[in-house]
C-alpha cells in the first residue's frame, strides 16, 4: 500500500522531530561535561529488524544504532523482548558500539501487542574502568585492557530496574556517579522517543507507519542513487597513513579503492595494514559510518541517512585488518583512522567529480582526559575532551573552523565549566595562527588550548598525525601538522599522538590543532581576504607574503593595509 506524498511528509517530520526530541532530552539531563558540553551522543529510531529510520547527533553513530540492535536481536528471541524492557551495551564486538566508553541503549516500542521498533541512544561516558582514566589508553594490547565490557543485556525489566547490571556499572569506573546519569539520561530519551512513536501509531495505525518507514528507505536509496548517476564512472585508489598504533610509531596504512558505476559504489580496504596491537584498530559498524558520512557529503548532503542509503554501498573489508579488527584486538582510538576513511571517500568522489571536491579537512582528530585520583571535593574525577579540527576548501570557499568533520561537531567545552568542574586552569584557547592550508580558498583554523593542572594527574592522549598531516587540492597547500606539548618543571617538549603520562600541579599540556587543507592557487585569492586574515590573526604576515604574495603592512594610521602584491 503506497502512502501519498502528503501524509508520507508528515509522518517523516515527525520521525525527525522524535529523534532530536530525544537528543536534546539526553544532552540536557546530561551529567558529565563529555555529554552536556561536548554533545558526543545522540538518538536513532531503527524499525522491529533493527534498520535505521533515522538519527540525530553524532553522524558516525548511525551504523553502530544498526549494529547495536542486531546484537540485541542475536542475545533475545522477539518473545522474550516485552514493554517497559531496556537494553544495552558497550561491546564493540557483540553491542555494535565503536569503542568501550559508548554505551548503547535500547528501548522497544510497541503496538497492538507487538514489536514494531527501537528507540536508541548512544553516548559516551567519561569512564568504564581498564588501564587509564577515560579507558582510552595506548597501552591497550587488548579489548579486556579499554574497561568494563557489557554485552547485550537488560537494564530494565519490564519497568523494572535489574540492579545487579547497575552495581557492576557503578563499581567498574571512576566516575560511577557521571556514568549512571548519563545513562539514566539514556533510559530517559528513548521511553520519551517510545512514548512519542506509540502516540504516531495510535495515529496514523501500524500498517501506515510500518508502510512509511519501507517508503523512506527506499526514498532515500532512489536519491542517493540518482546522486550516483551525476558522477563519472571510474576506479580511484587512495593510501593515507597513521603515524603509528602507540606500540610502534611506524606508518599504518589504510588503503581504499573506490569503483563507482552507474548508480552503486564499492568501498574496497583491501590492502589496509593488519590489525594491530596497539589501539588504533576501528571495527567495521565504525568504517561504514565514516564511508557513508563522507559519500553523502560529496554526492548529496541532503539524502536522509536511513538504511536505504546502506543498501547502495558494497564494503570490502578484509578481516583481520585495522578496518576490521577481530577480537581481542583494541579499539579505542579509532577515531583517527576512521577521520582517515571519511577523508579518503571525500577525496575518490571528488577525483572523479572534482566541482564537487574539497580539500582534506585536518587530521588529529580524537580525544583528551586527566584523571585526579584525590581531587579537592574529595574523590577521583576524569576530564575527558573531544579535539576538533578544521575542514579543507572548496572551489566555493574556505573551510569551516573547530569542527569535528565526519560528525559535524562544533561544541569546544567552555573554559568557564572547565574551570569550575576540574582542577585545571585554561591558560590558551584561540583560533591556532598559520594552522590552516594555504589555497585561493583556505582551509578552515585549527584550535589552541593550553592546560595548566591545579593538582597531580594522569594525562591521556588519545590522538595521532603528528607526522602524516592533511593535504591541499587543485594547486592548495597543506595544514600544519598537529601538536600535542606537555611543559614539566619548565621544560617543554613535544609527545607522540598516544601518550599517557603521569603529570604534577603546576604541569602545562597544550594541543595545537591542524586546520584544514587549501584549496587552489593561494596567489590567486583575493588579497582583501588575505588581509582580513592578517588583521584577525589566523594568518601570520610572513605567511601572508610567502604563501600569497600579499605585504600588509600598517600605515600611519595604523590601520593595516595591502602595501604590495609579490605574485608570480
Amino acid at each position: 500500500m503506497q502512502i501519498d506524498p502528503i501524509t508520507l511528509e508528515i509522518i517523516a517530520n515527525r520521525f525527525d522531530e522524535i529523534q532530536r526530541i530525544m537528543k536534546h532530552r539526553l544532552f540536557r539531563t546530561g551529567y558529565s561535561t563529555i555529554l552536556r558540553e561536548s554533545f558526543d551522543g545522540g538518538a536513532g529510531l531503527l524499525d522491529r529488524q533493527g534498520r535505521v529510520i533515522g538519527a540525530s547527533g553524532m553522524s558516525i553513530h548511525t551504523r553502530p544504532y544498526a549494529f547495536f540492535i542486531a546484537g540485541v536481536l542475536a542475545a533475545f528471541a522477539e518473545k522474550d523482548i516485552a514493554e517497559g524492557d531496556v537494553f544495552i551495551s558497550n561491546d564493540p564486538y557483540r553491542g555494535g558500539v565503536a569503542h568501550s566508553p559508548d554505551m548503547a541503549v535500547a528501548t522497544p516500542v510497541f503496538a497492538d501487542g507487538r514489536l514494531i521498533a527501537f528507540c536508541t541512544s548512544i553516548a559516551h561516558k567519561p569512564d568504564v574502568g581498564g588501564l587509564a582514566p577515560g579507558s582510552a589508553s595506548p597501552a591497550s594490547r587488548s579489548i579486556f585492557h579499554e574497561g568494563l565490557l557489557v554485552p547485550p543485556c537488560k537494564l530494565f525489566e519490564r519497568g523494572q530496574l535489574v540492579d545487579g547490571v547497575k552495581r557492576i556499572l557503578e563499581n567498574n569506573s571512576r566516575t560511577p556517579k557521571l556514568l549512571l546519569g548519563d545513562l539514566f539520561g539514556q533510559v530517559g530519551c528513548t521511553r520519551i522517543g517510545a512514548q512519542l512513536f506509540q502516540e504516531l501509531t495510535q495515529r496514523e495505525g501500524v500498517a501506515t507507519i510500518l508502510n512509511a518507514i519501507e517508503q523512506l528507505m527506499d526514498s532515500s536509496e532512489r536519491q542517493l542513487r540518482e546522486g550516483l548517476r551525476r558522477i563519472p564512472d571510474g576506479k580511484v585508489t587512495v593510501d593515507s597513513f597513521l603515524d603509528g598504533d602507540g606500540v610502534v610509531e611506524r606508518p599504518i596504512r589504510i588503503a581504499l579503492t573506490v569503483t563507482k558505476q552507474g548508480d552503486g559504489i564499492t568501498f574496497d580496504f583491501t590492502g589496509s595494514e593488519p590489525q594491530t596491537p596497539g589501539p588504533a584498530n576501528t571495527v567495521v559498524q565504525s568504517v561504514e559510518a565514516a564511508a557513508i558520512t563522507g559519500l553523502l557529503s560529496a554526492v548529496d548532503h541532503t539524502v536522509p541517512n536511513n538504511e536505504g542509503v546502506r543498501r547502495v554501498v558494497t564494503f570490502i573489508l578484509p578481516q583481520d585488518s585495522v578496518v576490521n579488527p577481530t577480537s581481542p584486538a583494541p579499539v579505542n582510538s579509532y577515531i583517527p583512522t576512521s577521520h582517515l576513511v571519511f577523508n579518503a571517500v571525500m577525496e575518490a568522489i571528488g577525483t572523479l567529480a572534482p566541482e564537487r571536491a574539497a580539500a582534506a579537512s585536518g587530521l588529529g582528530l580524537g580525544g583528551m582526559a586527566l584523571g585526579y585520583a584525590h581531587t579537592r571535593a574529595g574523590g577521583s574525577h576524569v576530564h575527558y575532551e573531544i579535539t576538533l579540527t578544521a575542514t579543507g576548501g572548496t572551489a566555493r570557499g574556505d573551510g569551516c573552523s573547530a569542527i569535528m568533520p565526519m560528525s559535524n561537531l562544533e561544541s569546544v567545552q567552555p573554559i568557564e565549566i572547565v574551570e569550575s568542574e576540574f582542577p585545571v586552569r585554561i591558560t590558551d584557547f584561540s583560533m591556532l595562527p598559520d594552522s590552516c592550508g594555504p589555497g585561493r580558498h583556505r582551509g578552515g583554523v585549527g584550535v589552541r588550548r593550553e592546560m595548566e593542572l591545579l593538582e597531580d594527574a594522569q594525562f591521556v592522549s588519545r590522538l595521532s598525525q603528528r607526522r602524516y598531516g592533511a593535504k591541499g587540492l587543485a594547486g592548495g597547500m597543506a595544514p600544519s601538522v598537529s601538536r600535542t606539548v606537555v611543559r614539566e618543571a619548565g621544560v617543554e617538549r613535544a609527545l607522540p599522538g598516544l601518550a599517557l603520562l603521569q603529570m604534577k600541579a603546576g604541569d602545562r599540556v597544550r594541543i595545537e590543532q591542524s586546520g584544514g587543507g587549501g584549496w587552489g592557487d593561494a596567489r590567486l585569492r583575493d588579497p582583501e581576504a588575505v588581509l582580513r586574515d592578517v588583521d584577525d590573526g589566523i594568518v601570520s604576515p610572513e605567511s601572508a607574503r610567502r604563501d600569497y604574495g600579499v605585504v600588509a603592512q600598517r600605515n600611519v594610521n595604523g590601520e593595516l593595509v595591502v602595501a604590495a602584491l609579490e605574485r608570480g
